[in-house]
C-alpha cells in the first residue's frame, strides 16, 4: 500500500504544479508493481500477442512447405500487437479517473498537499509505463526472438523492429491519453469508453468512405485498411519507404492535446 493510501505522512519537496507528484507516482507504482497486477497483465498480453503470433509462424511454415504464401506475419503483428492493445488500453483506463472521482478517493487525495495537475500526470505516467512494459516491450522482445529462431523472416533489423515498437507505443499512448481525457469530461464509465471505441472503428473502417482519415489515424502506425499502403510498423521492419509521416505527426499532436484538455478540465472540476 502506498504512503498516500495508508495515510502515512511524507514530506512534499516539489513546488508549483509538481507539488506531491513524487508521492503520487510512488502510490501508482505500488498499485501496479507491488501487487499481482503487473504479472497478470503480462500473462494476458503474452497470450493475446505471442501465442497468436506463434500460431501465425507455424501456419506460415506449413503453407511454405506446400508452396503457398502464408499469412502476412508482420501485418498480423500490427493486429494483435497494435489494434488489440488499443482496445485493451481502453478497458484498462476506463475507470482510472472515474472510479476515484465517484468513490471520493480523488477528493481525499486532493485534500493533501498535491496539485490536480500532478494527480492527472501520475495516473498518465505510471499507467503508460506499466502498459508499455507488459503489452509492448516484453511481448515485442519475445516475438523478435521467436521470429529470428523459427520463422522464414529470420533475424530482423533490431533498429527497424525497435522503431516498430515505438510506433506501437505511440498508438497505445494516444488511446491512453484520450481515455484519460474522457475520464475528466464524464463521470460515466460507459461514455468514457464509448467515445474512444467509436473513434477506433471510425479510423478502422472510415477510410473506405473518407480516405483522408488515413492521414490522421493512429491506427496507421500499426495497421493499414488500404492494401496499397503499409502501416509504419511494417515499413520500418521491412525497410520500405514510409507512405506518409502525417499519421505519426497527428498521433503525437493529438496525444498532447488530449493531455492538455485532461489537465485543464480536471483543474476546473469540483469534488
Amino acid at each position: 500500500m502506498s504512503a498516500v493510501a495508508s495515510g502515512d505522512l511524507q514530506s512534499v519537496k516539489e513546488k508549483g504544479w509538481k507539488r506531491g507528484l513524487g508521492n503520487l507516482l510512488q502510490g501508482e507504482y505500488s498499485a501496479w508493481f507491488k501487487s499481482s497486477r503487473w504479472w497478470k497483465h503480462l500473462i494476458l498480453w503474452f497470450t493475446i500477442i505471442n501465442v497468436m503470433m506463434i500460431i501465425m509462424v507455424i501456419a506460415s511454415a506449413q503453407e511454405a512447405k506446400k508452396g503457398n504464401e502464408g499469412p502476412p506475419i508482420l501485418l498480423m503483428y500490427g493486429v494483435f500487437g497494435g489494434m488489440f492493445v488499443a482496445i485493451g488500453v481502453m478497458v484498462i483506463m476506463q475507470q482510472v479517473l472515474v472510479r476515484e472521482k465517484r468513490s471520493g478517493t480523488a477528493a481525499w487525495v486532493l485534500s493533501k498537499p498535491v496539485t490536480r495537475t500532478a494527480f492527472v500526470l501520475s495516473r498518465l505516467t505510471v499507467n503508460s509505463i506499466a502498459i508499455l512494459l507488459t503489452a509492448v516491450i516484453v511481448p515485442g522482445v519475445v516475438l523478435f526472438i521467436t521470429l529470428g529462431l523459427f520463422s522464414d523472416l529470420g533475424w530482423l533489423s533490431p533498429f527497424g523492429f525497435t522503431a516498430a515498437l515505438v510506433m506501437i507505443s505511440l498508438n497505445m499512448f494516444y488511446w491512453i491519453a484520450m481515455v484519460l481525457m474522457m475520464g475528466t469530461l464524464s463521470d460515466s464509465p460507459s461514455v468514457v469508453i464509448a467515445v474512444p471505441i467509436a473513434l477506433f472503428f471510425t479510423f478502422a473502417y472510415g477510410p473506405g468512405l473518407v480516405p483522408q482519415l488515413i492521414y490522421i489515424s493512429p491506427l496507421m502506425l500499426v495497421f493499414s485498411p488500404a492494401e496499397q499502403m503499409s502501416p509504419l510498423t511494417v515499413s520500418f521492419i521491412s525497410g520500405e519507404p514510409v507512405f506518409s509521416w502525417l499519421p505519426l505527426i497527428s498521433t503525437v499532436v493529438f496525444s498532447v492535446i488530449f493531455i492538455a484538455v485532461a489537465i485543464w478540465r480536471f483543474n476546473r472540476q469540483e469534488f
